[in-house]
């Protein structure tokens, strides 16, 4: 039974003139400012022929109200683009999308795949996450900095001074 709705999955793709299908998965948890999740995608070829020279590569959208835009993935040390030289009929291709999330907010990432045979690109559903923003003032950093500085100006000015005070003695 399985296989007869695959089947009739795959024959509706087809008929769509789509001989391609993709899917996008993000790493499950919260994500935060700073790290570095690995999102996969799987690329499925539903055709009776193998396809050659597939590019894939990742699109990134900002989602936030107000601010939406494409997002320059060279920022976020993504991978910019896989080629695939071949896929077998039926044949399934995986492929790691690694990150760096530079940036809070909402975003939207998909996979597109071009196939050199086909007019338009094949893309896979919007994968939406949310970034958290990382803390980044930590107290135990601060406070050395905060008393450390003010008491080395008066030490230095306490020196000079000293130093001032002798010389004309």
């Amino acid at each position: 039974m399985k296989r007869l709705i695959l089947a009739l999955l795959a024959s509706t793709i087809v008929s769509w003139g789509q001989p391609v299908s993709i899917t996008l998965h993000q790493p499950s948890g919260t994500m935060k400012m700073g790290d570095k999740p690995i999102f996969f995608s799987e690329i499925v070829n539903h055709g009776q022929k193998p396809l050659m020279g597939i590019v894939l590569y990742l699109s990134l959208v900002n989602l936030d109200k107000g601010k939406e835009h494409p997002v320059d993935l060279e920022d976020w040390s993504a991978q910019k683009a896989v080629h695939i030289d071949m896929l077998q009929s039926s044949e399934t291709f995986r492929t790691t999308w690694p990150m760096r999330l530079i940036q809070s907010g909402r975003y939207g990432l998909f996979v597109t795949a071009v196939l050199p045979e086909r007019d338009m690109p094949v893309t896979s559903k919007i994968v939406h996450f949310d970034i958290a923003p990382k803390k980044t003032i930590v107290p135990s950093r601060i406070w050395p900095v905060a008393l450390g500085m003010p008491l080395m100006i008066l030490l230095i000015m306490l020196f000079i001074r000293i130093k001032r005070g002798r010389r004309y003695d």
